[in-house]
């Protein structure tokens, strides 16, 4: 045991600090086209030149209602993500899905700083296409999803209607701190070393402050188990323009749109209708 525990360890913190964030993949299991949606397959760049993929799946609506693009959580790729949003075309909405560097078969490795410059590059691609409208473009952002479209909402020169967060984290410490409380008694030493660790920056809160006219409905599953409802509630707490905090009874993490979508679809659709 005394010659793996330091290995172990050092494995947690180099694996873990980074994992917490980011579990990507590059599986892509089924695309919208096989379940009978008309969708685009694209290709845009960062600006580094980091190659990205997306889907755009426009509304079967003769004047759609505007335009919705989704920033995905941190596990696998917008494959397993789309499920959440895919209902929007026929509600009346355009919707983009993108993968942040290193999901799916966009390029790089994922970094905090790389993904708000994917968040930057997909807000700048879709509002620069001849179909929309940028009077009615829309971010619904879940999990770390809403991180970066935090931090990359200021950056990007895009006008956006109104913006769910949905399932966020306040800050990368304050999750990354929460999760650490749960480690074995035996590692609680190591607590004390999160700062070596897990750096603050680039934050949800941080991102948050600087949206002054954009309105802003959070939306959280009461029993997240990944993130708990009071992230939600700090963010709404400091949102210079706040709209709405749904804590929704029984939902889980990211997962109120699908278990109890005759709630919270209308909640959704009446929220872009008049933010």
């Amino acid at each position: 045991m005394k010659s793996i525990l330091p290995p172990l360890i050092l494995l947690f913190f180099t694996g873990c600090a980074n994992g917490l964030f980011y579990h990507p993949d590059r599986i892509i299991r089924e695309t919208p086209d096989r379940r009978g949606l008309e969708m685009e397959a694209v290709r845009f760049a960062s600006s580094d030149d980091v190659m990205l993929s997306g889907w755009w799946l426009p509304s079967p609506a003769e004047e759609p209602k505007g335009t919705v693009i989704h920033f995905h959580g941190n596990a696998q790729n917008m494959s397993t993500h789309i499920h959440f949003a895919e209902w929007l075309p026929a509600a009346g909405y355009n919707l983009f899905v993108f993968d942040y560097r290193g999901y799916g078969t966009s390029e790089g490795t994922p970094s905090r700083a790389g993904l708000v410059r994917d968040g930057v590059a997909a807000l700048q691609y879709v509002a620069e296409r001849p179909e929309v409208d940028n009077e009615t473009l829309f971010v619904w952002a879940q999990s770390l999803g809403g991180t970066v479209a935090l931090q990359s909402l200021p950056r990007a020169d895009v006008e956006v209607r109104a913006l769910l967060l949905d399932s966020t984290y306040y800050s990368h410490v304050s999750i990354a701190t929460e999760k650490m409380r749960a480690l074995p008694w035996f590692l609680q030493w190591v607590r004390l070393m999160r700062p070596l660790w897990i750096s603050s920056g680039l934050d949800a809160y941080q991102g948050l402050q600087q949206l002054e006219d954009i309105p802003v409905a959070f939306l959280h599953g009461e029993r997240d188990p990944v993130i708990p409802p009071h992230h939600s509630q700090r963010l709404h707490a400091i949102a210079p323009n706040p709209r709405h905090l749904w804590i929704i009874s029984g939902a889980g993490h990211c997962d109120a749109v699908l278990r109890f979508p005759d709630q919270v679809r209308p909640l959704i659709l009446d929220f872009f209708a008049d933010p």
